[in-house]
């Protein structure tokens, strides 16, 4: 089975990513985050099974989340209405996902993904 890998095309630290799993010629299928981001039955079974807290979905730095002042509104909200916006709006999540047979293995890139022991193919 391919990885998924949820990217914003322009996005450095994205490239980057993208280009280590080229290189350990792992298969995947990239999906623009910003035009095609994951929808909320995707986030919501993305969420039970990575034993990740909600937050670590957002993109904390991001425009998206600093406009609509989630700083400050992220503790009222239930994870409902937290899976709609980032369902609603791709730039608000943590870029890039990779995920493998609906679990998450990454958000974010600081780890090199060749020390997931990743497969091909």
């Amino acid at each position: 089975m391919t990885y998924t890998f949820y990217e914003y095309p322009t996005c450095s630290t994205c490239k980057k990513a993208k280009a280590e799993l080229e290189t350990l010629g792992v298969p995947f299928e990239s999906v623009n985050i910003k035009t095609n981001p994951p929808q909320v039955k995707l986030l919501r079974n993305l969420l039970e099974n990575s034993g990740l807290d909600l937050k670590k979905y957002f993109n904390t730095s991001g425009q998206s989340y600093r406009a609509l002042g989630l700083k400050d509104k992220f503790g009222q909200m239930t994870v409902d209405e937290a899976l709609a916006l980032l369902a609603a709006d791709g730039m608000l999540i943590k870029r890039p996902i990779l995920i493998k047979d609906g679990k998450v293995l990454q958000i974010g890139y600081r780890t090199p993904y060749a020390a997931l022991n990743l497969t091909r193919g």
